[in-house]
């Protein structure tokens, strides 16, 4: 991979100040590519911490953001060894899992815990096997992610409310494709474009969860956030594989006890914050609507089928025994 002469400074100049201030430290760099309020890069300082403080400054933690890139520099940055550990969003399974990528599947799960399962066990092993195979890089912590819902200028109850309707979604050829099954006329925007988008009509109706509604001020040009809950997706935490197989067993049960750790305070503060958001949506006059989410579910089916049939046997089964429950 070929690192730019900036990206290059600012590395070296981070690094440098940490050697300054413990020469015989060991530098671990963690690249997070969200912004630093945000509750993932929370959940990098409060590693940090737990790191330096459990080694006594043996270790020294570098936390850099997107002043060294965004998301895929990130994961290519941690593939080469140019970062030690990495966070990502769904493109880390999307790039070099893909086959074990269903955890964000919409309108398959009920829980962020039945989305976990995805990666427990036996198909947990396999998925790092692919990892490892194809970007140098394990997974060693799930983040929970808020559950994302569909705002609009009108309740949505039913599938029957959304029917050649124009919605934004990411551009993620699985979402797409399920949106269109159910009868919604997908649209794939950038998100710094969606508010204007919703303004102007291009679109109307967009989906998200809620901390990104509140933050995108979405609650301005929409009236209602329909709590459909439709997909339970992580924030992913990558450990290059040759740093992960050079650390001492002491160091990488240390290393792992604490992503666990601070991954478990990171779900709690996720969770409390998203019923603070609903509150906020609501004081901004947003009202919330609990729609017939077994039906959504039923007319997404065809769809999600046809999707599961691309996957690992393993994952695809578990898929399958959750829609014909």
């Amino acid at each position: 991979m070929k690192i730019t002469t900036t990206k290059k400074f600012v590395l070296a100049s981070v690094m440098t100040l940490g050697v300054a201030m413990s020469a015989s430290a060991q530098e671990i760099a963690i690249a997070i590519h969200v912004d630093p309020a945000h509750a993932m890069f929370k959940v990098g300082e409060r590693l940090k911490q737990s790191i330096e403080e459990q080694t006594d400054g043996e270790m020294s933690v570098t936390l850099l953001g997107t002043e060294v890139g965004g998301e895929r520099d990130h994961l290519e940055g941690v593939s080469y060894g140019e970062y030690d550990i990495a966070l990502g969003g769904s493109m880390p399974m999307t790039l070099y899992a893909p086959k074990f990528a269903a955890a964000d599947l919409p309108f398959v799960y009920d829980s962020s815990d039945e989305a976990r399962q995805v990666y427990e066990g036996e198909t947990g092993e396999a998925i790092n096997k692919q990892l490892v195979a194809n970007g140098n890089m394990r997974l060693v912590g799930l983040s929970a992610r808020n559950p994302r819902n569909l705002t609009s200028n009108m309740p949505v109850k039913s599938p029957e409310d959304i029917q050649g309707v124009r919605m934004r979604v990411p551009e993620i050829a699985p979402w797409v494709k399920v949106w269109e099954q159910i009868g919604a006329l997908p649209s794939p925007i950038a998100w710094p474009e969606v508010y204007t988008s919703l303004q102007t009509g291009v679109i109307e109706m967009q989906e998200n969860p809620v901390d990104l509604i509140y933050a995108g001020k979405l609650h301005e040009v929409q009236d209602y956030i329909n709590r459909t809950e439709h997909v339970y997706s992580f924030f992913h935490w990558l450990m290059n594989e040759d740093f992960y197989q050079g650390l001492s067993e002491e160091n990488r049960d240390m290393l792992l006890s604490a992503i666990d750790e601070a991954t478990q305070w990171g779900n709690d503060l996720v969770a409390q914050g998203q019923e603070e958001v609903y509150q906020k949506l609501k004081d901004e006059g947003m009202e919330v609507v609990e729609p017939d989410v077994a039906a959504f579910r039923e007319a997404a089916k065809p769809a999600v089928e046809e999707i599961a049939q691309g996957y690992d046997p393993a994952v695809r089964d578990y898929v399958m025994s959750l829609l014909n429950q």
